[in-house]
C-alpha cells in the first residue's frame, strides 16, 4: 500500500535550507520515495490552513516511510534544518477503503 509524507514547511533562511534539501533526497531516493509535489505557491480553497511551503513525497509502503524518516541520514537532515524551517509532517496511506 502507498503512503504519502506531506510536509507543511515555513522556511526562515533558504540557503541553509538548500543543505537540508541536499542530504535528505539522496535518502527519499534510498528508500523508494519519489517528490509529488514541492511548492512554494500554495491556494487555500477553503479553511483556515494557510501553509507556504507543500511537499509531498510518495513513498511504496508505510515501513519505508517509517524507515526513511527514522534513517540516519534523515536524522542528521532534521539537524540541519534547525532554526532554519519550521516543520509540520504527517503520514498518510495511499489506499482508500471503500
Amino acid at each position: 500500500m502507498l503512503a504519502y509524507v506531506i510536509s507543511d514547511i515555513n522556511v526562515i533562511n533558504l540557503a541553509r535550507y538548500e543543505n537540508y534539501r541536499e542530504v535528505v533526497a539522496p535518502a527519499i531516493d534510498r528508500f523508494g520515495g519519489r517528490y509529488l509535489a514541492q511548492a512554494a505557491s500554495v491556494e487555500v480553497l477553503e479553511g483556515t490552513w494557510n501553509p507556504t511551503r507543500i511537499v509531498v513525497v510518495e513513498f511504496p509502503s508505510r515501513d519505508d516511510a517509517l524507515r526513511f524518516f527514522s534513517s540516519p541520514e534523515v536524522q542528521h537532515a532534521r539537524s540541519l534544518r534547525q532554526n532554519v524551517a519550521m516543520v509540520n509532517m504527517i503520514l498518510v496511506d495511499g489506499n482508500v477503503a471503500h
